[in-house]
């Protein structure tokens, strides 16, 4: 739900970027080997609020990839959300910002035996 929420906020916005939480993001490390895909930056009028999301895709097991994750971001206040369905498990990892949050999502999808991770910020 709040990955959701928060990828619509992103998507609700107009061009441009928000510096801060952008490049907060960067700060997120890229799981080993995983093949990048789409991403995109927007802000509304002023950047006063902007947000980012990236992409990527990987063949580990999901197990594997929380586990990286969990590993890379325990120094971070995280938030932890877990939720499983018929196409497989999803894990969100939210890290609160002084003036926004970063979110890493991780997707299992059983069928193509691959594992989605989307880093998503919103925020000034």
């Amino acid at each position: 739900m709040v990955v959701i929420f928060t990828l619509l906020t992103i998507i609700a916005m107009g061009c441009g970027g928000s510096p801060s939480i952008v490049s907060a993001l960067q700060e997120i490390p890229r799981y080993p080997g995983a093949t990048e895909g789409e991403s995109m930056e927007q802000s509304l009028p002023g950047g006063f609020l902007g947000g980012a999301m990236k992409q990527f895709t990987t063949t580990d097991s999901f197990e594997e990839v929380v586990e990286f994750y969990t590993d890379a971001l325990y120094l971070y206040d995280t938030e932890l959300m877990n939720h499983e369905s018929e196409l497989g498990r999803q894990t969100a990892i939210s890290i609160p910002q002084k003036k926004g949050v970063i979110t890493v999502a991780i997707q299992e999808f059983t069928e193509d035996g691959t594992v989605n991770i989307t880093f998503m910020a919103v925020g000034s």
